[in-house]
């Protein structure tokens, strides 16, 4: 994972490798981070969730990334924000979070924080507009289209009312939407199962 010596031989010594089944939930909102997660093989899922309930979807973690608001939350000791769910069979490398701070002095470390937290500002700058300026017919397509990347499956394992929770819609208008792309020929849907036909069209 890092290639300077002191930090790849501390690294080795003190991480954890820890599974998750797919559809496992890691971290829940206002659960303490208790390891800075790393992740191996799979992918991880990550969504916000409010008071009520509510659940808007933000971004993966593939392999080799961490979760920038995990490390936010590690380095002001502050509980989770987000929920994290294993889209796939996941491995993570658990990393203590004393960790977070120690490991500053290395320049490879303080380079890896620095790209985590550029590609998830960048990723919920990517939410924010998908928000306010694209239909729905386009969020819901995006969605989609993020969960069969981030798991190299064009076959997705998903409710219906799941869809609609983590995109903060009625279930309604899930169901109709996705009625929707499956007559334009974009998905084929079944029970609890969505096959993504063509991943190159315009709506």
């Amino acid at each position: 994972m890092f290639n300077t010596p002191e930090l790849k031989q501390d690294f080795e010594k003190c991480v954890q490798i820890k599974k998750f089944d797919e559809d496992h939930i890691i971290i829940e909102p206002g659960q303490y981070i208790k390891f800075i997660p790393i992740v191996k093989n799979g992918c991880i899922r990550v969504v916000r969730q409010d008071d009520d309930g509510n659940e808007i979807f933000l971004y993966h973690i593939m392999p080799g990334e961490t979760c920038a608001l995990s490390l936010t939350c590690c380095s002001n000791y502050r509980t989770s924000e987000v929920k994290t769910i294993a889209e796939e069979n996941t491995q993570i490398w658990a990393i203590p979070v004393s960790k977070y701070e120690e490991w500053q002095k290395f320049s490879e470390w303080r380079d890896f924080i620095g790209l985590s937290y550029q590609k998830r500002f960048e990723k919920l700058l990517n939410v924010i507009d998908d928000i306010a300026f694209n239909n729905l017919d386009n969020r819901i397509l995006k969605y989609l289209l993020h969960r069969a990347n981030a798991t190299r499956n064009d076959v997705l394992h998903v409710s219906h009312e799941e869809i609609a929770r983590e995109l903060n819609i009625q279930r309604e208008s899930a169901t109709r939407l996705l009625k929707k792309l499956k007559k334009l020929g974009i998905i084929e849907t079944g029970r609890n199962k969505i096959k993504i036909l063509k991943k190159t069209f315009e709506l």
